[in-house]
């Protein structure tokens, strides 16, 4: 009779655990599938989704539920059908903003979620114009999709060098936009792949009777600065200035370094910075991200063809500042002995409040 007993027991305990079994390691994957992007035609757009990706290891079964966490303000949606892996929604023609979506897989007491984000119409894709041309020409941005029209900008000034644009970017039938330039009198033209999200400079380079576009996307943008951090770019503009090494002047406090050394070596070396400058030839850029610790205001200058073109200082951070960024441009100027100098324009008021 003990032995019966003693049986039973080691029975009801293993059937017990094959049943925890079962419910512990039941493993469940959701997958929202990958954020989107949409641009939205005039008649509206529906979004479709695909969490058909979601997975459950012990191949036991599992249910779905989609719910919104957030729309823009004023465009709420409903979707065609909650409980199906596939299920779409539609947008109206002028909406604009990020949904924040969850997709909910659970199979009985045991629940996993995923979010996906949707962006329709993004409305922080920017476009900076720099006038790099030596001349007193002013040169004004058209953007003729979404007709906007920029504020003329006048040739090599500062701060208010860049402008953006800050709305809807529609895109062209074959994925471009279509960029124009005005420019003493003559239209210039270009169609560019940019993505949403992203930040780009469009420099209006050359000369006055022939000018050019260059459109380069900033790595290194105000969503991207982390705070307690200082960006810097370097970028040259002008031609025939090849072999251009961004310099700081260590020298200033310490004697026993007699000659400058160059931007990337003394922060990715001395201050263990990864990012580099390099040495930029025309057309070229790069940016460098300096914790704000390591700033000194110390002579920053370039050398162009081994000569040296100017005397600006690092930036540093105010006491009520968290970040900031701007950039280096060599640009062409005939009144100077070397026939170039070296400007820094401030972007920091472009960083989000």
């Amino acid at each position: 009779m003990k032995n019966t007993i003693f049986y039973l027991v080691i029975l009801f305990a293993l059937g017990s655990c094959s049943d925890f079994d079962e419910q512990e390691f039941t493993v469940l994957l959701p997958s929202a599938g990958e954020d989107q992007v949409i641009f939205t035609e005039t008649s509206g757009t529906t979004i479709q989704l695909d969490g058909s990706n979601s997975k459950d290891i012990n191949n036991l079964g599992f249910e779905y539920f989609w719910e919104v966490i957030s729309t823009p303000e004023g465009f709420p949606i409903t979707f065609s059908n909650t409980n199906t892996p596939k299920p779409t929604f539609e947008v109206q023609p002028d909406a604009s903003g990020r949904y924040e979506l969850s997709l909910k897989i659970f199979r009985g007491d045991q629940i996993a979620r995923d979010l996906i984000n949707v962006d329709i119409n993004p409305a922080n894709t920017q476009i900076l114009l720099v006038n790099a041309i030596d001349a007193n020409h002013e040169a004004t941005l058209h953007v003729p999709s979404v007709a906007i029209t920029g504020n003329p900008i006048a040739s090599k000034t500062t701060d208010n060098t860049y402008y953006n644009i800050d709305t809807n970017i529609a895109k062209e039938t074959d994925g471009t936009i279509l960029i124009e330039v005005e420019y003493n009198g003559v239209t210039l033209s270009a169609n560019q792949n940019m993505e949403a999200l992203k930040n780009y400079t469009l420099y209006l380079i050359g000369t006055e009777n022939n000018p050019e576009l260059l459109l380069k996307e900033k790595v290194k943008n105000q969503n991207t600065i982390p705070s307690g951090s200082i960006s810097l770019g370097f970028i040259n503009l002008a031609e025939g200035t090849d072999n251009v090494t961004p310099f700081i002047d260590v020298s200033s406090i310490n004697p026993a370094l007699a000659q400058p050394i160059p931007v990337d070596l003394a922060f990715g070396n001395l201050l263990g910075v990864p990012d580099k400058f390099g040495i930029l030839n025309y057309k070229d850029n790069a940016e460098v991200t300096i914790p704000s610790n390591a700033i000194f205001p110390l002579p920053t200058f370039a050398y162009a063809n081994n000569a040296p073109i100017s005397n600006p200082s690092f930036l540093t951070l105010q006491n009520n500042e968290d970040r900031k960024f701007g950039t280096y441009m060599l640009f062409p100027d005939k009144s100077t002995p070397e026939g170039h100098t070296l400007i820094f324009v401030n972007n920091s008021a472009l960083l989000p409040q």
